[in-house]
């Protein structure tokens, strides 16, 4: 797969779509000390990913740009208000290369713009045209609780010795994976599509979630530091507990917590277990790949398979 598909004319378009129509949901109006940091959040531009897939999800299924654009702005949204939250939880100072927004700003600020940031994102899921709205409304109003739950989870984790497998993979389906799989089944109720097609679409965000949580453990030890644009060995260094370290305690190699990524390495080195973490980030993409036998053939399944392709291949 190219992955340069971020330079392709049709991502390219969508993005341009995508970013005017959070620009406009987000105007700075007469409270700058609101929509400046919110601004400055989604000026921070990611790979907009739940936004894309969403769309793309949407458009495989003849669903209508205009319609999905509200729904793929509001996860944006959404997501962007975690990154705030995230950032004060975890007192990191840098988001994207740039200053985190409470340290910009203020404490207050960022809690204050978070906020906005939710509001604007129900904002737009309750002018989605085409759709039940208190449907969406609904599935959205539980994914939120379901990331505030696998936040939760995570800090409640950094405390603890050791967590089961079980444990860890609840954790990132609430905290990661669910609002990949709402982008999912979102676009395809905007689309108007069946219950089981919509089913299809939760199922596919699900195990694309999965796999780019486990896929972002891997990443945090074992990426060129210089691609993967933070400071590898991040996780460790909060003692989060990720896949790798999960599996190295319950194998017994590991009994005491380490912050030292070379140190770290070798363990891994010696036990085998990145190549099984590495196995798990395949099986979970290869069983999103179902869904494609089930789609119709155009030009945005295509895409959709290339996004994804992305996804599993990324280095950071």
């Amino acid at each position: 797969m190219d992955t340069n598909i971020y330079q392709s004319e049709g991502i390219q378009s969508l993005l341009q779509n995508i970013n005017d129509a959070i620009y406009e949901s987000s105007e700075v109006g007469n409270t700058p000390q609101l929509f400046e940091p919110i601004n400055y959040i989604n000026n921070l531009q990611g790979k907009r990913l739940r936004p894309l897939l969403l769309i793309l999800s949407g458009l495989s299924l003849d669903g209508k740009l205009d319609s999905l654009l509200y729904p793929a702005v509001a996860i944006e949204l959404l997501h962007n208000f975690t990154l705030v939250h995230d950032d004060i939880m975890d007192n990191d100072d840098v988001r994207r290369g740039k200053p985190t927004v409470h340290v910009k700003w203020d404490l207050g600020t960022a809690i204050l713009a978070g906020d906005g940031l939710l509001g604007l994102a129900y904002r737009k899921i309750l002018l989605t045209p085409d759709v039940n709205q208190a449907q969406i409304a609904t599935y959205f109003t539980n994914a939120l609780i379901d990331i505030c739950e696998g936040q939760a989870m995570d800090k409640m984790f950094e405390t603890r010795q050791s967590v089961s497998e079980k444990e860890y993979l609840e954790m990132i389906n609430k905290k990661t994976a669910v609002l990949i799989q709402l982008a999912c089944q979102l676009g395809a109720i905007t689309a108007g599509a069946s219950k089981d097609i919509q089913n299809k679409f939760s199922v596919f965000g699900y195990n694309i979630g999965m796999g780019f949580q486990i896929q972002d453990d891997l990443l945090d030890i074992i990426a060129d530091e210089s691609k993967l644009g933070k400071k590898v060995g991040s996780d460790l260094a909060m003692n989060k507990k990720t896949i790798l370290t999960t599996k190295l305690i319950q194998s017994g190699q590991l009994k005491e917590n380490i912050k030292d990524v070379d140190k770290f390495k070798k363990y891994l080195e010696k036990s085998g277990i990145t190549d099984e973490v590495s196995e798990m980030v395949e099986n979970y993409f290869s069983s999103a790949y179902e869904l494609y036998d089930v789609l119709p053939d155009n030009k945005y399944k295509s895409m959709l398979i290339d996004l994804t392709d992305y996804i599993k291949n990324r280095e950071k």
